[in-house]
This record gives C-alpha cells, structure tokens and sequence, in this order.
C-alpha cells in the first residue's frame, strides 16, 4: 500500500509538473495581431493607424512590451512615428498602440515599415508586423496606362487642366512595352494628349487609357500626330 502511494505521488507531481511547464510558455506569449497589412497615406498628409497585440493570458496587473522599428524597414525614419512600447491592461489580453506616418519620401512605389517586440527574458515572441505603406489618393484617382506598338520612342503625352496649365507629361519610352502612372485630380475638367512623332498613333494592338474608379473616361491609339481629349472628374 505504501508502494502504491508513493507511485500516486510521484504521478501527481509529474501531471502538475508538466502542466506547470505548458502553462508557463503559453503565459508569456505576446505576438502582434496582424502580420502584414496596408498603410495609406495621403498624398502630403499624415494618417495613423491602430495595432493591436495580443497575449495568452489574462493577468492582474499592466504588462509592458517594447517595440523597434527593424534595420529591414525601407520608410524614410523622418516619416514615422512609433511607439517605445505597449502596454497590456490587468484584465485583459489585448493592447493597442498608434503608428503615424507622413508622406516624406513614400514615392510611387511605396516603402516598408516592419515593427518587431523587443526579446525579454522569459517572454515566447509571435510574429513581427510588416506595414506596406503607400500613397493614397484622398480626390478622384485616375490612373493613365499605355500599351505601346513597336516604336515607343514615338509616343508622349501631356495632361493639363481647365486653365491649359501643364499639370504632368511623360515622353523618352524607348525600349518599353507599357507604362502606367496614377495622377490624383481634384474635381475638375481637365485635358489629356497623345502624341506621337511619327504621325500614325499607336498601332494595335498597343492603346492608352485613361481610368477612374474602374470605369474608362478617355481611350485611344488610333490616332495620326495628335490627339486630345476633355473630361470631368467629381467626387
């Protein structure tokens, strides 16, 4: 009988043991709620942004973690403004913190901004957070795409708006396929032109064309040195 007691013991105690240490890595687990995800900016503005983290356990009193900004993250420092730390209430499992970003060298093609929890001893780390950031268009977007035919040094274009002032134009297409670029019109009439050198157009199946929202406003290529058209924008 004292055998048998001594072998329930030792079994009690290797259960709590072993529970004891499965509890112990979920409880000191924090990661960020999102892996990746989209930050819009608007073109020469600011805009900010909610994360949230999240951890395994509930406890009595605040938990702080620390946050940094990865060496990998390609946004201008000068553009962002990011935390120190964040902070889980007593309570809960869920803190939140702010990320503001400006429009400071964003460019067409967008940057990166990955924030990561700082390690802490006895603290298990989830995944770190990758914000794309990128421009955004808070006025009507009209995006310009050309397929050109086999001499895309011919083409050019301008766009300009109801006052006839050059708003943007692109020329010197030697080389390439196609060409996209997205303008960000407030509302208005506006004017886009089409030239091309050689005087016969884009031949098909090559064309350009103008869009917003989806829906074409200005199309063409089969044109001769010039081609001009008006449109409206409203939003």
């Amino acid at each position: 009988m004292k055998k048998l007691n001594i072998l329930i013991l030792l079994a009690i105690s290797l259960i709590a043991f072993s529970s004891c240490s499965d509890d112990d890595e979920t409880l000191n687990y924090v990661t960020f709620a999102d892996k990746t995800t989209t930050f819009g900016v608007d073109l020469d503005g600011t805009n900010t942004n909610t994360f949230k983290v999240y951890t395994t356990k509930i406890m009595g009193s605040t938990r702080t973690f620390d946050i940094q900004v990865s060496p990998s993250s390609t946004a201008d420092p000068a553009s962002y403004t990011v935390p120190s730390s964040v902070s889980v209430p007593g309570g809960s499992n869920e803190g939140s913190f702010d990320v503001t970003i400006s429009d400071i060298n964003i460019g067409e093609n967008g940057k990166t901004l990955i924030l990561e929890l700082v390690p802490q001893d006895g603290v298990f780390l989830g995944q770190r957070l990758v914000l794309n950031v990128k421009q955004v268009c808070p006025n009507n977007e009209v995006i310009l795409a050309i397929v050109f035919d086999e001499y895309p040094e011919e083409s050019s274009w301008a766009l300009f708006d109801a006052n006839d002032v050059e708003i943007d134009a692109g020329s010197d297409y030697a080389g390439a396929e196609s060409f996209t670029k997205a303008f960000c019109l407030e509302n208005g009439t506006y004017t886009f032109v089409m030239y091309d050198a050689y005087g016969d157009g884009i031949n098909a199946p090559g064309y350009y064309r103008l869009t917003n929202n989806g829906n074409v406003i200005v199309e063409g290529g089969g044109f001769e040195t010039i081609e001009s058209t008006t449109f409206t924008v409203s939003k």
